[in-house]
């Protein structure tokens, strides 16, 4: 399976934090990077491309055509922390194979410059609506599950997490790098920024960093009319979502 990774440009850095969020139900992970991209004003440092993404183009608003790819975000940390590199994009591959490549090319391409551990942000779908989203999570170490814990984090114990949400901190361990996936609860019905903003608290914590919230909010408080419609269709019986089992994680 062919990975090309293309870099635009080749920062210093020190020790980086890997930060990983691709679409996903609810768009959880996804929504958190896309938002520590913005917020901490991120510069774009690489494309991916590889022939287990989406086979098509995507159309832009001038009608331009581009392959499906992955990006890669850097970010200095001026003060004196860890410098991190953020990743996203716009499918996650269509294939097992196409997964392990993609998610092992990143990891060589990461740990070339110094980073040693991963985070990677996901879903954990409940089939139901909250208003306050838990975070559960797991980690490559006992160590960091006691750092889980701590911080109020559900860890899971059974189960697994499908993708590259998974693979990345699986794969992460066999090159000993430390790696954590954290889970943010929510239904699996609709795009769900509350569930990114828990997620994000949680890791801002991990980090030892400030992230401001206010877009997310924003976000969060124009979806939640939708909710309480699709709440109210799923008590009428008028519409059920596509069932799955609680505990689904993504």
């Amino acid at each position: 399976m062919e990975v090309r990774v293309k870099f635009l440009k080749q920062p210093e850095t020190k020790e980086p934090i890997l930060i990983c969020g691709l679409p996903g139900s609810g768009y959880v992970g996804k929504l958190g990077v896309d938002h520590l991209i913005k917020e901490l004003q991120a510069q774009l440092m690489g494309e991916v491309y590889c022939y287990g993404f989406q086979p098509q183009v995507i159309i832009k608003s001038d009608g331009s055509a581009n392959l499906p790819k992955h990006e890669l975000y850097f970010w200095k940390n001026e003060n004196f922390g860890k410098d991190l590199i953020l990743y996203t994009g716009d499918f996650q591959p269509t294939s097992a194979n196409a997964e392990y490549a993609v998610s092992d090319k990143i990891l060589e391409a990461v740990e070339k410059m110094g980073a040693k551990q991963v985070y990677t942000l996901a879903a954990y779908i409940t089939g139901s609506f909250t208003e306050k989203p838990k975070v559960f999570g797991a980690a490559t170490d006992t160590d960091l599950v006691k750092q889980l814990e701590g911080l109020g984090v559900i860890v899971t114990t059974e189960g697994s997490i499908s993708g590259m949400n998974g693979l990345m901190i699986g794969l992460a361990k066999i090159r000993k790098m430390r790696g954590v996936c954290l889970l943010g609860e929510t239904s699996g019905y609709v795009v769900d920024p509350k569930a990114s903003q828990a997620v994000l608290e949680v890791l801002s914590q991990m980090l030892e960093m400030k992230i401001d919230m206010t877009t997310l909010e924003k976000t969060a408080k124009e979806t939640e009319s939708f909710v309480r419609t699709v709440e109210e269709m799923k008590k009428k019986g008028v519409e059920r979502g596509p069932g799955r089992e609680p505990g689904y994680i993504s």
